[in-house]
């Protein structure tokens, strides 16, 4: 039997207990989160209404086009983009996604389970990295899922006398993948977000303003050399630049989503300072 360092025999569970090693605690750090994940029932009620309502509304507007198409006028016809209105959504349901990543955090501070979490794991960073990652991963799943919903719900109300498309046309595919990234990140943004203010309805109320009053404010001032330098890159406007491709002043998709992943990366960077400095 072995020994320890006085002689005395080791229990054979301590002999046999294999060592802890960084891959096997990210990995139990990530069992642990995938379990707390899947059983969040907010999480499920708000993808799913984020889909009904994406889905909805791209059938309601895309059928509006279509019975009112002849009382179009030409100039209107000429410059219908019908992979634009079956994507019109996003704006909104944005909003959902960012909520779904606000609660993976906050519903843990609400009941203060988050403490036990830091506990079992002391290392905090990686128990970020294991929500931000499991986030990002089934945030993509049901992005591109209920954008691909909407856009072929919707573009087959318009197929007929109104011009459509699918997914195999120029521009469609990408357009589709955008979509399904920027609500992926505003997911982590959500995520982010919650953790620096550890508050549902803060977080929420914080995204509302980003996403939805900010651009209404700043749409109406001069365009000038400040507001072009600036405006597009609002988080909104960055995701109409990853799935609409008909606004002059909107930066292009690389640049979009690369700038709309710095905003989750310096986000990152203030919750885990906040995370190493503060208690549970």
């Amino acid at each position: 039997m072995p020994t320890g360092t006085t002689g005395t025999p080791m229990p054979a569970a301590q002999a046999q207990r294999p060592p802890v090693t960084p891959l096997s605690r990210g990995r139990a750090v990530l069992a642990s989160e995938w379990i707390k994940l899947r059983s969040l029932r907010s999480l499920w009620s708000t993808a799913l209404a984020g889909f009904a309502f994406s889905v909805g509304l791209s059938f309601l507007v895309s059928s509006s086009f279509r019975s009112r198409w002849h009382t179009l006028g030409a100039q209107a016809q000429a410059h219908f983009h019908p992979i634009d209105i079956s994507l019109g959504f996003l704006q909104i349901t944005s909003l959902f996604f960012g909520a779904l990543g606000a609660l993976v955090v906050t519903t843990e501070y609400g009941t203060g389970e988050i403490r036990g979490t830091f506990v079992a794991t002391p290392q905090r960073p990686l128990v970020l990295a294991a929500k931000a990652l499991l986030l990002g991963l089934l945030g993509f799943g049901l992005a591109l899922v209920t954008v691909s919903a909407a856009f072929l719900l919707g573009q087959s109300r318009l197929s007929g006398a109104v011009p459509h498309a699918s997914l195999t046309d120029p521009g469609a595919a990408g357009a589709v993948l955008g979509g399904a990234l920027y609500l992926t990140l505003t997911g982590l943004l959500g995520l982010l977000l919650g953790v620096l203010v550890r508050s549902t309805a803060v977080a929420i109320s914080a995204l509302f303003g980003l996403f939805t009053i900010l651009p209404v404010l700043v749409n109406n001032l001069p365009k000038g050399f400040v507001w072009r330098h600036t405006v597009p890159y609002l988080p909104s406007n960055l995701g109409f630049s990853l799935w609409h491709s008909h606004i002059e002043f909107l930066a292009r998709p690389v640049t979009a989503g690369s700038t709309l992943a710095l905003y989750v990366i310096v986000t990152a960077a203030a919750g885990l300072a906040l995370l190493r400095t503060r208690d549970g």
